[in-house]
């Protein structure tokens, strides 16, 4: 099987879906610390897992932002 590169419509799909994803993903990891914060008094591995997932997603923003220019 030959991979083929995305075209418009493909691509436009794509960035729609992992946006979909991501906020997806950080709402839940977000309720689920908010949860433990207020039963537990502490949150859990699920905060350190969305405060790294941010930092990667914003870094790498900038990253191929500058690239660009």
């Amino acid at each position: 099987m030959k991979l083929q590169r995305a075209d418009e419509m493909n691509q436009f799909q794509n960035d729609k879906s992992a946006k979909n994803s991501y906020i997806f993903f950080t709402l839940a990891l977000l309720v689920w610390s908010l949860i433990n914060l207020f039963s537990k008094g502490k949150t859990g591995w699920e905060f350190t897992i969305l405060l790294v997932g941010n930092v990667v997603f914003f870094w790498s923003r900038i990253f191929y932002r500058r690239k660009m220019k």
